[in-house]
């Protein structure tokens, strides 16, 4: 606010200060080959580590997409499916999905923007993110 009491404009071209991934995909990448992608980049987190992606799509949200991708092991896994158990849950569209896998958009800002949905154990997802953070730039905590 404003000594005036009126709000203080946002400046449109401020870099947003939170980290792409390291590129997971290209442009003509399908769900499962990117998802296969994603298990073999979290293989050396050093901790096991079970996802769930939900990639939803449709007007209302009525076709689900189900991927579980196992990681922190020698060698990850992924597999299309509804997995039983999983530490990190995470929800958003394909679109958004093909943004960050391909590099394009950081997760944080697309959960910030209300793109993305996590649940489960945040402190692990903070994790893997750090673990899936592009080298080249700097990785910026959310809290």
């Amino acid at each position: 606010m404003t000594w005036q009491g009126g709000k203080l404009r946002r400046e449109e071209d401020r870099p947003v200060p939170f980290a792409r991934l390291r590129t997971l995909a290209g442009s003509q990448d399908d769900a499962a080959k990117s998802v296969d992608h994603l298990s073999k980049a979290l293989s050396g987190l050093g901790k096991p580590v079970s996802l769930h992606i939900r990639l939803v799509s449709g007007p209302g949200g009525e076709t689900v997409e189900h991927w579980e991708v196992q990681g922190g092991s020698k060698s990850g896994k992924a597999k299309k499916g509804k997995p039983e158990d999983a530490d990190v849950v995470v929800v958003m569209r394909p679109g958004t999905w093909a943004q960050i896998v391909q590099g394009q958009l950081a997760p944080y800002e697309a959960l910030y923007s209300g793109k993305l949905r996590v649940g489960g154990n945040f402190e692990l997802a903070k994790t893997i993110v750090k673990h899936l953070t592009d080298p080249s730039a700097p990785y910026v905590a959310p809290c």
